[in-house]
């Protein structure tokens, strides 16, 4: 993952988390990512287990409380390749 895509999946997932709401257009509107990169950071989050599975047009299940928004956010880093 480049760097500018992780500073968006860490940029993505501090609003998830600090707003506990995850939706791809909320993403987009938000953040100003495509619709095909807000899904694809969504994805990500989903794989790392910050946010539950897409069911249907509902936002998804915030899992990650806003407590543990800095530990989340330094695994993102540690496992995309960055510190």
């Amino acid at each position: 993952m480049e760097n500018d895509d992780l500073d968006l999946l860490i940029e993505a997932t501090e609003l998830v988390v600090t707003t506990q709401f995850g939706s791809t257009a909320m993403l987009q509107q938000k953040l100003g990512a495509t619709h095909a990169k807000a899904k694809r950071i969504m994805s990500l989050m989903e794989s790392y287990g910050v946010v539950g599975h897409a069911e249907e047009s509902k936002p998804r299940e915030v899992r990650i409380p806003p407590g543990r928004l800095a530990s989340t956010i330094d695994l993102l880093k540690r496992e995309r390749g960055t510190q």
